[in-house]
């Protein structure tokens, strides 16, 4: 359990890490709007800013540590804000994928790929063709792919977008769980 004087600490972290990804929201909304070549990096760097968020939310809620302290803050903070089990933030593979990305882009970079690669892609998704992208936003179905794994980013908003929400009353209301929302 978290000392009540210490969940000012948690919800600061916490909204550090929403706060980043409501930005990047923002930007990725406004760029997709606007679009143009010059704004394709900014595109794709705003949504793995999101799926990076999300990952970086996710060991709040489901620490790897298996000591009591970091299992009763995990249980804690998901029962304070309403996560369930069944939340998109806890997806194993999107954090397992952020958090060893860099094994795996030596194994990217080890490996013979053959096809076309295309560093960055910012379009509809293509039907034909033997195309490798590295990271890819496909604008028809808001989806981030980054070496084959594809992320649907609208259903990790939403709920960034709900914590981000929650934690900025928590924080109106004394910086305090167990407090009425107002």
């Amino acid at each position: 359990m978290i000392h009540p004087p210490y969940h000012f600490f948690y919800i600061e972290s916490l909204l550090t890490i929403t706060s980043s990804a409501m930005n990047s929201v923002d930007k990725l909304n406004h760029c997709i709007k606007n679009i143009n070549i010059a704004s394709h990096q900014e595109i794709i760097d705003n949504a793995q800013n999101i799926i990076i968020q999300s990952a970086a939310l996710s060991r709040y809620f489901w620490p790897v540590q298996k000591n009591n302290f970091a299992k009763s803050r995990g249980q804690f903070l998901r029962q304070q804000l309403s996560i369930t089990e069944s939340n998109v933030l806890k997806n194993r593979d999107v954090r397992n994928f952020i958090e060893h990305f860099d094994e795996k882009l030596d194994t990217f970079c080890n490996e013979i790929v053959f096809g076309t690669i295309i560093p960055i892609f910012v379009d509809i998704e293509p039907t034909n063709g033997n195309y490798k992208f590295f990271r890819a936003y496909f604008i028809d179905k808001g989806v981030f792919k980054i070496w084959g794994n594809c992320f649907l980013l609208q259903p990790i908003v939403d709920e960034i977008e709900k914590l981000h929400n929650l934690l900025l009353a928590f924080r109106k209301n004394g910086s305090r769980f167990n407090r009425p929302l107002s």
